[in-house]
């Protein structure tokens, strides 16, 4: 079964995509029109996309796409989300000055970023930026980004949890 989603390994999509299609061959598109576009053009059995965050609310485009083409939501999931604190081996809280993530995920940790005088800088997916913190080798520099990431990434949880709210992001299995 190959699934499509938008991102990169790492990414919440990717990890929805895992716990709805357990064992499948995931698929990483560049964004959701074309994970989408990949199950109508028969490359994929299926696509994953996001629907809705608690925090942040519908995500418009992933509804234009579903309102409007040829696949049907055969199920929704939830997925809790967890921000973590991602540095490279060695570094720690303190010696981070600057986090980059996504603008939701920024947006999710405000508080904590707050209260440690970071600076932010806004970067297009989680997992991405925790690559790019991982190819930096900087330890002033950290991600935002799941601990799934972590470890594909190679860095290491500096601090789990590190949003103010525990919502969800709500994943549709659509063929």
């Amino acid at each position: 079964l190959k699934v499509a989603y938008s991102g990169v390994p790492g990414a919440f999509a990717h990890i929805a995509a895992g716990r709805i299609f357990p064992g499948s061959s995931r698929v990483p598109y560049r964004d959701f029109k074309a994970a989408y576009s990949a199950v109508v053009d028969g490359e994929c059995d299926a696509v994953v996309l996001p629907i809705e965050n608690s925090c942040n609310g519908e995500v418009g485009e992933v509804n234009d796409l579903m309102f409007s083409g040829t696949l049907y939501v055969n199920s929704i999931i939830d997925l809790a989300i967890s921000q973590d604190l991602l540095g490279i081996a060695g570094s720690t809280p303190k010696d981070i000055k600057k986090v980059i993530s996504h603008p939701q995920a920024l947006g999710q940790c405000a508080k904590y970023i707050k209260e440690r005088g970071y600076r932010q800088e806004e970067y297009e997916n989680t997992a991405l930026a925790a690559k790019y913190v991982a190819e930096q080798k900087d330890k002033s520099l950290g991600a935002i980004a799941s601990a799934e990431a972590a470890e594909i990434f190679g860095l290491s949880v500096l601090e789990k949890n590190i949003n103010a709210t525990r919502g969800n992001l709500d994943f549709g299995e659509v063929d």
